[in-house]
């Protein structure tokens, strides 16, 4: 990958939103940048791996997927190109990560040293501090997140978790059409129901005119009486 290029995808990214170009350079050259592709379905980081790098999609997406002792499964993230990854690992006692992440698509990511960023005397204390700034932000809202999906788990029915995750998409993009970036296998997991239920109640949604919906992309048609069912 020409420098050029790395240099434009950490300028886009919220980690080093607010550095310079000068600034970038210095983690360029001093944070042990490497870049790596993973076709599609291939285990980027194991569930209790030892993390020291943070990644950052360069191209594709991948998912957070949590393994439970009884073989069930339950994605909590999906990242998307442009997004950092590992950050909460990194910033822990153990550096173990909480999920096994996993290649959706096809990808590229780019890997970098976070802990060396702030041992290094190369790198100026302004941007340290910026990072560790930039990296509050990301954490925080990572927190709200998990809050978002605390909430929708929290419902007692199938269909008033589809409801609570499709409203919060809805307020959090200000689009009617929304594209959850899963296919149902992966919708069902992140919902912790198997897919044949979900299935049965996207189809019964649909046929009382609550939802429409086709691959990833929903829409609510009778928001407000869907968001009195909820109640």
């Amino acid at each position: 990958m020409a420098v050029s290029d790395i240099l434009l995808l950490l300028k886009k990214s919220r980690l080093f939103q607010g550095l310079h170009d000068h600034e970038i350079d210095q983690i360029c050259e001093y944070a042990m940048l490497s870049e790596r592709a993973y076709d599609k379905d291939k285990i980027i980081i194991n569930q209790g791996e030892q993390v020291r790098k943070i990644g950052i999609i360069k191209s594709g997406s991948i998912i957070g997927v949590k393994y439970h002792y009884n073989g069930d499964s339950q994605i909590m993230r999906i990242y998307n190109q442009g997004e950092v990854f590992s950050l909460d690992a990194v910033n822990t006692t153990f550096l173990s990560s909480p999920v096994t992440l996993i290649s959706q698509t096809d990808c590229a990511i780019i890997f970098l040293s976070y802990k060396f960023i702030f041992e290094t005397n190369k790198i100026s204390p302004a941007v340290k501090e910026r990072v560790l700034f930039n990296s509050s932000v990301i954490l925080s809202n990572e927190l709200i997140r998990m809050m978002y999906k605390i909430d929708v788990l929290s419902k007692r029915t199938l269909r008033e978790r589809i409801l609570t995750y499709l409203s919060i998409m809805k307020e959090k993009k200000g689009d009617p059409f929304i594209d959850i970036g899963m296919n149902q296998e992966e919708f069902a997991q992140y919902l912790c129901v198997n897919r044949s239920a979900l299935s049965t109640e996207l189809n019964q949604m649909r046929k009382t005119g609550l939802i429409d919906y086709n691959k990833n992309r929903y829409i609510l048609i009778k928001e407000t009486d869907a968001l009195k069912q909820k109640k």
